[in-house]
């Protein structure tokens, strides 16, 4: 009993430490807490705080042509926050795009931030998301930059991709508003301080995450470190023939739904019962879903099954099996490396295909221009809506950007053509709008680094595609090479960018400035699990709930546990070959194409 009761202090007083140093012990059992990895937290350079030179106010007049190469027309004015007073400059790079860039006048640490934005943007958000923990986000020590991508339509509203119809605003959406945004920041910090930043960072989600990839595809020398979230980085297939068959496999003619809440929990419970232990570790989560392969049988209503809801009909398993391959024509050629995976079945309620686009100003937000000291940190939980939703709505705004024609097939799944003419024609702007480059040499030899996550549970983006691509720049760069500059965290239970039943809450900021300025590589993530709705719809870079438009980061939400996320594929049990997809060849080297527009049309350089 006495020596039962020193190793209970004794794990009483680890987790007390633990919970001090960030280090977590009690997120899994402790019979299995040997297959985790050590929780190290590497902390970024402790840099000199550096004042402003000039007035706030003569930034306005300050002339940016030679330092971004086209017109910029600047305000500028000192806002006050909670983490102190701010120049707050915002402008027009010519033509159209609109940026704001906010320099910290006591706390500024020589750091730039980029932040990216969801969807098809059309708005500035200005917050800083997946930084909970990092001291310098929290305490307002970052220049932080954004940029509506060029177009100012509503995220959700009609008519948000009414911005396609004008070729300058495609490229402005697809890869130079962020470029010309983020040579704008520095000329501005420049300016301000009298000397350029130390380090730069650009951090998205979604959209965000696929802005991340393009600059260091196409810019590999704007940033130095790069986090990106859930990349929309195969866009043109995504938005197009994955949407469409999302909502069509789980539509019937009549237009009625066949999956319901009921038969998705009675779907989930029998993948997490038979799956679960695949990792050795019980916790409702699966850290690599592709180990668990789905069984019919699980799941199939029998002749004397008691309730109709505790099991799945034939069409509902027929429907279920279409989710989780993902869009495939009828030779069976898929156009996708993956569908949603085993364990996401709880988020097929919330993005389940046909829910259409959120109401205004609800879950994608909207931009909003900060002129005075009003900050908001977002609505409160009861007014955030569903992240934006690959339904009717989404298939819909989407196509006029996939398309350089759409017609009304191209925007509706009945009748959608599941084809592979209709593939070829989804990717004739690849070029232009998707970030598949898998030669990130230039990136690399610029000292980047650049951290990919992707939720597994994600049904708004695809994340084998994630998977796809980091395998597709080992193959082209050797996986030893590769180990040297990119990451890639695969999070079990997460939803698109948040949310989900898994761990969803993680500082992706702290561990990639550590990185880049004392060269130490990730060996984890340390993801906190809140508790059920709790991760919403609050935060930015593409996830549900209004965006926060503060220059700062907000401080994490009490974890009901922590765990530590290992890199992939090291998380996986055995090498898993990926199923043979149509586009797989997309995700290779590529020149990055330049776009002009002559004549009043797209052209390539």
């Amino acid at each position: 009993m006495a020596a039962k009761s020193r190793s209970t202090r004794l794990l009483r007083w680890l987790r007390f430490i633990g919970s001090a140093l960030g280090i977590v012990l009690c997120a899994v059992p402790m019979s299995h807490a040997r297959q985790l990895p050590e929780a190290r937290v590497d902390l970024p350079m402790d840099l000199p705080v550096v004042r402003p030179v000039v007035d706030c106010a003569s930034l306005a007049g300050l002339a940016l042509r030679d330092a971004v190469g086209v017109d910029v027309a600047l305000a500028a004015a000192p806002v006050s926050t909670p983490r102190g007073p701010f120049c707050h400059v915002t402008g027009v790079i010519a033509p159209a795009i609109h940026l704001e860039v906010d320099l910290p006048v006591e706390h500024w640490t020589q750091r730039l931030l980029e932040t990216g934005c969801g969807g098809l943007c059309g708005m500035i958000n200005a917050s800083i998301g997946n930084a909970g923990t990092c001291a310098p986000a929290l305490n307002g020590a970052f220049a932080v930059a954004a940029t509506d991508m060029g177009h100012e339509a509503q995220m959700g509203a009609p008519g948000e991709s009414n911005f396609a119809a004008d070729p300058q605003k495609r490229i402005d959406f697809a890869y130079r508003a962020n470029h010309l945004t983020a040579l704008a920041a520095k000329a501005l910090i420049r300016a301000y301080y009298g000397q350029p930043h130390r380090f730069a960072y650009f951090s998205g989600c979604s959209d965000g995450g696929r802005e991340a990839m393009m600059e260091a595809q196409r810019f590999p020398e704007d940033f130095d470190g790069i986090s990106a979230g859930a990349p929309a980085m195969y866009f043109q297939v995504q938005n197009s023939l994955n949407h469409a068959w999302t909502q069509a496999a789980n539509t019937r003619a009549d237009g009625s739904k066949i999956l319901q809440g009921a038969q998705l929990q009675s779907l989930h419970a029998a993948v997490i019962r038979h799956c679960d232990l695949l990792d050795g570790i019980k916790d409702g989560l699966l850290t690599d879903p592709r180990a668990c392969k789905v069984d019919p049988q699980w799941v199939l209503c029998s002749a004397h099954s008691a309730a109709a809801n505790a099991c799945l009909t034939p069409e509902q398993w027929t429907a279920a099996s279409k989710l989780y391959m993902g869009p495939t024509d009828t030779a069976g050629h898929h156009f996708l490396p993956g569908g949603w995976q085993p364990g996401s079945e709880l988020q097929w309620g919330g993005g389940m295909p046909g829910s259409g686009p959120p109401p205004q100003g609800s879950a994608t937000g909207h931009r909003r221009d900060r002129t005075t000291t009003d900050l908001p940190h977002g609505p409160p939980p009861q007014q955030q809506g569903p992240a934006h939703s690959p339904g009717t709505g989404m298939l819909a705004s989407m196509a006029p950007v996939v398309f350089p024609v759409a017609t009304p097939a191209d925007a509706t799944a009945a009748n959608y053509p599941f084809t592979v003419e209709q593939f070829h024609r989804a990717i004739q702007l690849h070029g232009l709008n998707d970030a598949t480059d898998t030669d990130l040499r230039p990136f690399a030899a610029h000292g980047g680094k650049l951290l990919m996550y992707h939720g597994w549970s994600d049904t708004s983006i695809a994340p084998m595609i994630s998977v796809a691509y980091f395998a597709a720049v080992q193959r082209d760069l050797g996986s030893d090479r590769v180990d040297q500059f990119l990451r890639l965290f695969m999070l079990p239970g997460m939803a698109h960018c948040g949310g989900g039943d898994g761990f969803q809450q993680f500082d992706t900021l702290t561990p990639l400035m550590a990185w880049v300025e004392h060269g130490r590589a990730p060996a984890s993530l340390i993801a906190g699990k809140l508790p059920p709705f709790a991760g919403m719809g609050a935060g930015p870079d593409g996830r549900g709930g209004r965006p926060q438009t503060a220059p700062y980061a907000r401080p994490d939400q009490p974890a009901l546990a922590t765990r530590a996320i290992l890199p992939f594929p090291h998380t996986a049990s055995q090498p898993l070959a990926m199923q043979p997809w149509i586009g797989a060849e997309l995700l290779a080297p590529a020149a990055p194409l330049r776009y002009r527009v002559e004549d009043g049309k797209l052209t390539q350089k």
